[in-house]
């Protein structure tokens, strides 16, 4: 891709919400440079910068100059044809596509159950999405490739983290810096008892007019990874909104959007930023992009009806694990000047949740939720 930022601006807000404040110049020595899987060089920077980036996947493999540092998908890719990770989406598309074409009265067999965050919702005018977090509570029609695409990209997160974990100058190795943090949610779990606070989402947005269907925010975890069966992703680039799955469509290329999550901002004592990112859908007529217009959906009322899939997979810190901040400090990182000692990822986990809004629920009720913690002062929350 020869160009990361696009001068197009597609949907426009009269005040785009900025995730995170600007901060004085920072002091801190640099990062140490750790290339993460799958990133491009040009690319590299924009993580550790603006908190997110694009997964770029190679037409064939490169040949490894540091097998140990490779994450398993890498390691298995084959000398050609795709990789092992677009397999796993693509599978995963198609299952999301055949449980989202049944009856709503179907679906609500997996229904949301209070308390969790698990099963399928429904948001009137934007989407409707299923959260998975064991096998056990899955549909049939998910469960393999909901299996497979979790634990491939559950690795390459877990790599990507130890690669991060290098640039701030930590130990990278398994339950070391940032790696202790992933446990047992790189794999997805079967049963209810070895549930994790790590998710996997799948999305049915609505795509026939140009609006925001999920509006500003920041995810709460450490990692989060976004892949769109068409454009429709933004990231908040400094200054404006940058339609960075176009871009990668214009370019030809076939990659995800990984971002930083708040919890690993604060990990990293904000040498990473939170990415700030929402979802737009651009409408019926495309012409600024490769494809003259989105797939329709067997089923679903020919041409009018056109959605964006997507697959979200958070990364959250295992919530036993105990946060002890002066573990975390090295001359990259600098002194934290909140500590933590002794807090549980869980606990860190619901102080950061309760300062947002969740923007995946009901219209009013996301409102309510807005007003009480004060309109802007914190944004939303995936």
């Amino acid at each position: 891709m020869s160009r990361f930022r696009s001068k197009k601006r597609s949907i426009q807000t009269k005040s785009p919400v900025q995730p995170y404040p600007g901060t004085p110049q920072d002091t801190r020595p640099p990062l140490i440079p750790a290339p993460l899987p799958l990133i491009l060089p040009e690319h590299q920077q924009t993580l550790l910068n603006l908190g997110w980036t694009t997964l770029t996947f190679p037409d064939s493999p490169a040949p490894p100059t540091q097998p140990s540092q490779a994450s398993p998908a890498e390691e298995t890719h084959p000398a050609s044809g795709p990789h092992p990770l677009q397999t796993a989406y693509q599978d995963l598309f198609t299952a999301s596509q055949a449980f989202f074409a049944q009856p709503d009265t179907l679906k609500s067999q997996w229904a949301h159950k209070l308390g969790t965050e698990e099963g399928w919702s429904k948001v009137v005018g934007e989407k409707e999405f299923i959260t998975l977090r064991t096998l056990e509570y899955c549909p049939d029609v998910l469960r393999a490739p909901a299996k497979r695409y979790w634990d491939l990209i559950g690795a390459h997160c877990t790599s990507t983290l130890g690669r991060m974990s290098t640039a701030l100058g930590l130990p990278a190795g398994e339950n070391e810096g940032l790696r202790q943090f992933v446990g047992p949610c790189e794999r997805m779990p079967v049963e209810e008892a070895g549930k994790t606070a790590t998710m996997l989402r799948l999305f049915r947005y609505e795509g026939w007019e140009a609006k925001v269907v999920a509006e500003p925010h920041a995810d709460l975890g450490l990692l989060s990874v976004v892949v769109g069966d068409v454009p429709g992703l933004e990231v908040w680039d400094g200054a404006a909104w940058f339609d960075v799955e176009r871009e990668v469509e214009r370019a030809g290329k076939k990659g995800a959007t990984i971002l930083v999550g708040r919890q690993l901002e604060r990990l990293s004592n904000d040498r990473f930023k939170a990415g700030g990112h929402r979802v737009v859908a651009y409408g019926a007529r495309r012409p600024d992009t490769v494809s003259s217009s989105p797939p329709e959906v067997p089923g679903q009322g020919g041409q009018d009806m056109r959605y964006r899939f997507s697959l979200v997979f958070v990364l959250r810190a295992h919530e036993p694990v105990v946060i002890r901040s002066q573990e975390l400090e090295t001359e990259v990182t600098g002194r934290w000047e909140q500590p933590m000692d002794g807090v549980t990822a869980g606990q860190f986990y619901e102080g950061i949740r309760k300062q947002h809004f969740n923007i995946n629920i009901d219209i009013g009720e996301r409102e309510k939720q807005r007003r009480k913690l004060g309109a802007g002062k914190e944004g939303g929350s995936g």
